[in-house]
């Protein structure tokens, strides 16, 4: 038996950040995976995907339900952060809630949550964090099998 080179969880993250870079928004190419560093006022706007908390169940005999989630960080910045990050976030919402490959890795794909912030200063940069959350069944002894 073979075993898939990346977990489920990694493979939903990698189907989002190639959706992302190749959707047309107002972050065009600045789409990046679990980026750590500060974002410069010319870096933005900027999509950082993030993997985020997931937790697990027993769903049926050595089948395991498996909640994912992940962040999606928009980074903006001037007066209006609120309203670019809104924009940002519909863009992106738009294009991973209708493609295809990432339906068939996880099912009932939702923001769950959102959360503003922002800072002062020559300009205001903003960031908004939307969570999104999916699910998916796998072999509770194989975190790579999705169905």
């Amino acid at each position: 038996m073979s075993v898939a080179a990346n977990s489920a969880h990694e493979r939903i993250l990698q189907r989002v950040d190639l959706v992302l870079k190749a959707a047309d928004t107002d972050a065009a190419a600045r789409v990046h995976r679990g980026r750590v560093d500060a974002f410069g006022a010319d870096e933005i706007p900027a999509i950082n995907i993030r993997r985020s908390t997931g937790q697990a169940d027993a769903f049926a005999h050595a089948v395991t339900r498996g909640l994912m989630e992940f962040e999606l960080d928009f980074h903006v910045r001037g007066d209006d952060w609120e309203t670019a990050a809104d924009r940002l976030h519909l863009q992106a919402h738009r294009v991973i809630a209708v493609d295809g490959e990432l339906n068939t890795l996880g099912r009932g794909l939702r923001c769950v949550r959102t959360e503003p912030r922002a800072e002062g200063g020559d300009e205001t940069i903003g960031r908004l964090t939307a969570t999104y959350q999916l699910q998916a069944l796998s072999r509770a002894g194989d975190l790579s099998l999705v169905s």
